[in-house]
């Protein structure tokens, strides 16, 4: 659905485009269902080619070949802390592992791609229980992965992990008669299989965050210097001014990525966890993501603690602290024994008049973010093609905005709200309607400054 920015009534294509600019204290933006986060993993040899979905609970040895505690996942680990979703766009091209046997009346191929596929061993054996039956096992590395019974080929369910194809030979019986000569157990190991990104990879992941849903994105897998760092912050600002889509990118600083922009975040430090686990940048970044995604428009991170974490790298003096924030990086400090983010900020520090501090700090920002895309989806579900446009059908529409408000203020998201803050009027076309719209942003407390005077 077209979205974005307007310089003027200009737009060809039906959508929701919503201008937000700093007045004192006044502005506007969006978000919808919080808690998802958009990343990729580059090349790790298993799991389908393309955008995988996965929550903390998922089986993570058949989407990746890994167990979720595996340090190769670290990264997604730090992501679904707190988000309550990821949006995987797995790269795994290459080709996919195979065997057989003379013995076997059917062809073994891995699911997917990937060099992974290797570690698959398949075993047929008669059952000892039932003449007529054989079992069929799969392993995946030194785990069971599957079990099943079998009187032909066709009986077996692809696993999550291989599939079989009676050979041309055997077809006429489904491979009864082959199956029916088996006296003892046959095992192949899969061989063949090979990992490789796709030179389109990039261009893939374009295509998943342009068609996908989610409020934050972040490359928490890879280097902190990985070319995909600049591609995901490029990537939310476009989405932000031309899509309409008000997501955040989490980006590590030594990326280098030089954002300026409310939809960036970079973070300047990195976590230690307990057990002395020296996380990368990238990698607490996931961290930032995650809380970032499922935080509501109500809640700012400032001085959030960050469970299971012993130590940061480095640790900033208070100059060093300021000079982070003051060029627009979330860093975290080390405060009485505990790491906890020092102030929830994304890249944004040059301001303007159009966009102020308040851009600024994630907590007020995530309140625009959310008002820009709830009511972006607001008028493409239940207003585009559904209602007239005339003085009823934009009274309609305000009433809806202003239902709306009234809960973000019932929030203490905004404050002092009016029904006069809300215009809804005709444009300049019949299938035109102008909102004007004025919210003044909350935020938490954060400094205090005291004088205690002795009597």
């Amino acid at each position: 659905m077209a979205g974005g920015i307007f310089n003027g009534q200009n737009k060809t294509l039906p959508g929701a485009y919503v201008n937000v600019k700093s007045m004192p204290s006044a502005i506007a933006q969006s978000a919808g269902e919080r808690g998802v986060v958009f990343t990729a993993l580059m090349g790790q040899g298993w799991g389908e080619n393309g955008l995988i979905e996965v929550t903390a609970s998922s089986d993570f040895i058949s989407k990746f070949g890994m167990d979720f505690d595996n340090p190769k996942l670290i990264g997604l680990r730090m992501i679904l802390n707190n988000a309550k979703k990821a949006l995987v766009f797995n790269a795994n091209d290459g080709s996919k592992a195979t065997g057989t046997a003379s013995s076997l009346p059917f062809n073994i191929t891995a699911k997917y791609n990937g060099d992974k596929g290797n570690n698959i061993t398949v075993t047929v054996a008669p059952d000892s229980n039932n003449a007529t039956q054989f079992v069929i096992e799969t392993v995946f590395g030194t785990k069971l992965v599957d079990k099943q019974r079998v009187t032909k080929v066709s009986d077996f369910n692809s696993n999550s992990f291989v599939e079989l194809s009676v050979k041309d030979s055997e077809k006429a019986d489904d491979g009864v008669t082959v199956l029916s000569k088996l006296t003892n157990p046959v095992s192949v190991k899969l061989s063949g299989g090979t990992t490789s990104v796709s030179a389109t990879a990039m261009t893939d992941i374009q295509t998943a965050m342009e068609t996908n849903d989610f409020n934050t994105m972040v490359a928490a897998n890879v280097s902190d210097t990985s070319a995909l760092h600049s591609l995901f912050a490029t990537a939310a600002k476009r989405l932000r001014n031309e899509e309409g889509k008000k997501v955040q990118a989490v980006v590590p600083a030594a990326a280098a990525t030089s954002s300026d922009d409310e939809g960036v975040i970079v973070v300047g430090n990195a976590i230690v966890l307990d057990g002395d686990i020296e996380l990368t940048q990238a990698q607490s970044a996931g961290f930032v993501a995650g809380i970032t995604a499922a935080a509501l428009p109500n809640e700012s991170m400032t001085y959030r603690v960050v469970t299971g974490a012993k130590d940061i790298k480095p640790r900033l003096s208070n100059d060093q602290a300021t000079e982070a924030l003051n060029k627009g990086q979330f860093v975290f400090t080390y405060s009485r024994g505990s790491v906890k983010v020092l102030q929830d900020i994304n890249s944004l520090h040059t301001f303007t008049e159009t966009h102020g501090r308040d851009f600024s700090k994630n907590r007020p920002l995530r309140v625009l973010d959310d008002i820009a895309n709830t009511l972006r989806r607001t008028w493409e579900d239940s207003f585009i093609g559904k209602v007239t446009n005339d003085a009823n059908g934009r009274d309609l529409f305000k009433a809806t905005v202003v239902n709306y408000l009234t809960t973000l203020q019932g929030m203490n998201a905004i404050q002092a709200f009016s029904v006069d803050d809300v215009v809804v009027r005709a444009g300049n076309t019949k299938d035109t309607v102008l909102v004007d719209l004025a919210v003044t942003t909350t935020d938490s407390m954060e400094k205090m400054y005291m004088t205690v005077t002795s009597k």
